[in-house]
């Protein structure tokens, strides 16, 4: 079997957060899923990552789909909580084609 990861305390503080997060107003336009390869797996959770081309040292990761389609250049890696909210508010307030494409811009650039 894989060796297991320990739900370090900064990753139960990161489901807090993305927990209150959707259940936010601001972004009730969205869905929200996790995948959650800490504790017991019967190996699904590392099959849904396996099949989005997400190795389980890159988490946390957060992906944006659109009709089952992701939209790679707004992957987030990391905890950055400031840069997840800022993405998923100009996700929520609706995007053109062209926006999606572009990918979000870095603050700062």
């Amino acid at each position: 079997p894989p060796p297991r990861r320990p739900h370090a305390p900064p990753s139960r503080m990161l489901v807090a957060v993305y927990n209150k997060l959707s259940t936010d107003p601001a972004y009730a336009p969205l869905d929200f899923a996790a995948v959650s390869v800490g504790g017991a797996d019967d190996g699904m959770a590392l099959r849904v990552l396996d099949e989005a081309f997400v190795h389980v040292n890159a988490l946390p990761l957060f992906c944006f789909y659109d009709a089952g389609i992701e939209h790679r250049r707004w992957r987030l890696a990391g905890a950055d909580v400031a840069e997840l909210q800022r993405r998923l508010a100009r996700v929520a307030a609706g995007l053109s084609q062209a926006e999606i494409d572009e990918g979000p811009a870095v603050e700062g650039e």
